[in-house]
């Protein structure tokens, strides 16, 4: 009997270190702490250069979403920890309460708007489009008739773009990750994508051997203006609360411009896109 009894507890006890477990930075997988209320839990793709970069060699996360997030959970006394998500991913689970926020340049978007509640703008991104350098037949978005552009499943993008093609001339190939796109373009698959142009300098000296350019930067197509959604739910109306707190006090007292020029070597709110912006919404 002693025997049986010492075989049940040690099953119980192997199987509660096993429930416990979990790990941080796979994909869709969340890990479970003992203080889940006092923890933010945030879905990124770590796949987004400046922004969300998962270490996958070191498990360790890094970039300009990941330093704004640390920030920001030690200011309103919260853990934070993050999930390893493709956006499309992320907003269910968003839908469903297994994450709080997403975090990977989120644009707040009329659709987006009726199923969330945003915090204030916290970056603004002109895009144009990014082509390959010897493409030289598109020069501005109406080149793009009957040609090829690459979108991310789940992206906004998608939304953009619809509202530019509204007679569907553009051919679009999606894809599940935004990261994969630029060598499609490399490599001849799709002609074209959206990218933030203030940010192709940064990808093309992560990627010296990819032959890409910017097309029409002074027009750009259109401007994303970046936010952190939350559920409508009792515990995502606290969760905004307190992280916009905290992300405007980031913004007055120069925090928010210290990560932007540690990451992007420019301050996001002294750009024109952010002062049009803060003109017509004072």
């Amino acid at each position: 009997m002693k025997k049986v009894i010492a075989i049940f507890l040690c099953a119980v006890i192997i199987s509660s270190v096993l429930t416990g477990c979990g790990k941080t930075g796979e994909k869709g997988t969340i890990s479970q702490s003992s203080n889940e209320d006092k923890t933010i839990i945030v879905a990124t793709s770590g796949d987004y250069l400046g922004f969300t970069v998962y270490d996958e060699s070191t498990k360790t996360w890094s970039g300009f979403e990941i330093d704004m997030w640390n920030e920001i959970a030690k200011r309103i006394g919260y853990n934070v920890k993050f999930v390893q998500e493709d956006v499309a991913t992320a907003f269910g689970d968003l839908e469903t309460g297994r994450v709080d926020t997403v975090a990977k340049q989120i644009s707040i978007t009329p659709a987006r708007k009726e199923k969330y509640d945003f915090t204030d703008p916290y970056f603004f991104s002109p895009y144009c489009l990014m082509v390959r350098g010897d493409n030289n037949e598109i020069t501005c978005w109406d080149d793009m008739e009957g040609k090829t552009i690459g979108l991310a499943d789940g992206s906004a993008m998608n939304e953009f773009v619809a509202a530019l093609d509204p007679d569907n001339k553009v051919k679009k190939t999606t894809y599940e990750s935004f990261a994969s796109i630029p060598q499609e373009i490399v490599l001849g698959r799709v002609d074209a994508m959206p990218y933030a142009y203030l940010l192709i300098p940064y990808l093309l000296e992560k990627n010296p051997d990819w032959d890409l350019k910017a097309v029409d930067t002074e027009h750009p197509i259109y401007t994303e203006v970046n936010g952190y959604p939350f559920a409508r739910t009792e515990r995502g109306a606290e969760l905004l609360k307190l992280v916009n707190g905290a992300l405007n006090e980031m913004i007055k007292d120069g925090t928010h411009k210290k990560l932007s020029e540690k990451w992007f070597d420019y301050d996001v709110m002294e750009t024109d896109a952010a002062k049009e912006y803060f003109s017509k919404n004072k």
